[in-house]
């Protein structure tokens, strides 16, 4: 089995592992607790308006609520107010079990317990543990960095990052979902094209999760921060080629590739172009040679 799990930013609620691999409780008993302890404080819903929003059915409603009842989850109440007369009805919702009788009247008396209404709203509803109030900083998202700019200027590159790559193609709440973490990246001296590269070299033959898959890479290869330059050095001038006197690749000495290809100039001392002196040589080789005495003989012997 291959577990792919992001940790959410907002929005979430801890659930013990004892609760969600619990033998004898079915889903819908373990979602109904879930749904319950996931509400904010000084919400208004109940058990029963939970379970209409939920699509299983009255009958398995009920079943879940006597499984959580008999395992210690869900306790119930009901008080009459010595003023009014009025019965009201509470229910005490746990993520852990509680069997004792201090303790769940324990949980009923803190203020802000895990509480739903069932009667009237006026009682303080679902909020925090009922063994106390987390304290724990959450740390399995990191803060998203103070310059909004720069945010901005990460998500757009995110967004543009499937113009490139089809399998990274992400939408728009995606892309500004991971914007802080890669705003990290610009905030350590990286740029946009060197964290396009790193976040789309090397791809599987297919990609799952795109949103999954990039927020992996963008906190396990975050680069260590480069020292940052001065604006005001002046910048390193760039190589440039002997020849046409045109910049050249950082690092790159001698003349430029079209400069290192042309053709020789011709010999400027010489006064006759080199084409008609290879004629006139040509020529010459092909003149027969004749001795002087020879023409003579000839010339003179006809008489």
């Amino acid at each position: 089995m291959i577990r792919h799990a992001i940790p959410p930013s907002r929005f979430f609620s801890q659930t013990p592992n004892d609760l969600i691999r619990h033998p004898r409780l079915n889903g819908t008993a373990v979602r109904l607790l879930q749904w319950a302890l996931s509400l904010p404080e000084g919400s208004r819903e109940t058990l029963q308006s939970i379970g209409e929003k939920m699509p299983e059915g009255r009958i398995a409603l009920r079943r879940a609520r006597q499984q959580l009842e008999a395992e210690g989850y869900v306790h119930t109440r009901r008080t009459q107010s010595p003023e009014t007369g009025r019965w009201t009805t509470r229910v005490l919702v746990s993520n852990v079990p509680l069997r004792d009788p201090a303790e769940i009247e324990a949980a009923f008396a803190a203020p802000g317990g895990s509480v739903l209404t069932a009667g009237a709203p006026s009682v303080r509803a679902v909020g925090a543990s009922p063994k106390g109030e987390n304290k724990e900083e959450n740390t399995s998202h990191p803060e998203p960095p103070a310059d909004e700019p720069l945010v901005a200027r990460a998500a757009a590159a995110l967004q543009r990052l499937g113009r490139r790559e089809a399998r990274l193609a992400l939408g728009v709440a995606e892309a500004v979902r991971l914007a802080p973490l890669a705003a990290r990246w610009l905030a350590h001296g990286v740029s946009e094209l060197e964290l396009r590269t790193a976040l789309s070299s090397g791809l599987p033959h297919t990609v799952h999760s795109p949103a999954g898959f990039v927020a992996r890479r963008l906190r396990d290869k975050l680069p260590a921060p480069r020292p940052a330059r001065d604006p005001a050095a002046p910048a390193t001038p760039l190589p440039e080629c002997p020849g046409c006197g045109d910049p050249l690749p950082p690092g790159r000495t001698g003349p430029c590739p079209p400069c290192s290809t042309a053709a020789p100039a011709p010999d400027a001392a010489s006064d006759t172009p080199r084409g008609a002196a290879l004629v006139r040589a040509g020529i010459t080789r092909q003149r027969p040679r004749v001795k002087p005495s020879t023409v003579a003989d000839i010339i003179y012997g006809s008489f």
